[in-house]
């Protein structure tokens, strides 16, 4: 039987190769987009520039990603926690269910709060 610290272990080192990719992504495209900017200036391409800062740019979404992915291992890792002091698999659904309430506060849509509009629970 595999116990809650080895599944949620797993599931980060499953999430691991997606983060040094998105990290590898992320430093290729500042360096090249520095070095091409640099280059740009060197030669007198105004132009070829922009698209150096274009290539910096796209590290945003990269960055973005990676520290989502970092948030949703934290909150695997917090989940060990109450996991581990459960004796009994009812007081183990108990306190997932409160952990999840904590983490994910039910009963606010996530697109209301990208739009700053308050929803049932979010202290109206």
């Amino acid at each position: 039987m595999r116990t809650a610290e080895h599944v949620i272990n797993q599931a980060i080192s499953e999430n691991r190769l997606p983060e040094y990719l998105l990290y590898g992504m992320s430093i290729a495209f500042v360096i090249t987009g520095v070095g091409l900017i640099v280059w740009s200036f060197v030669h007198g391409f105004v132009w070829t520039a922009v698209a150096g800062a274009g290539l910096n740019g796209l590290a945003w979404p990269a960055f973005a990603q990676t520290k989502r992915l970092r948030q949703e291992n934290l909150m695997l890792r917090m989940l060990e926690l109450p996991l581990s002091r459960a004796r009994t698999s009812e007081e183990a659904a108990t306190m997932l269910t409160e952990r999840f309430a904590s983490l994910f506060k039910p009963g606010v849509d996530p697109a209301a709060k990208k739009r700053g509009v308050k929803g049932k629970g979010a202290g109206e």
